[in-house]
């Protein structure tokens, strides 16, 4: 669920949908690496 919530905060500002908050380089990093890795049971189209 962490990783749907992850790519929610990061990609919904772009779709106007809610504000832009800062994710430090870091989450972005974890959240690239468990895509990666297969999690993605909860990712948006």
């Amino acid at each position: 669920m962490l990783v749907g919530d992850s790519q929610r905060i990061i990609e919904y500002p772009r779709l106007g949908f809610t504000v832009e908050q800062d994710v430090p380089r870091e989450v972005i990093d974890a959240y690239d690496r468990l895509v990666r890795d297969g999690f993605e049971g909860r990712l948006i189209g």
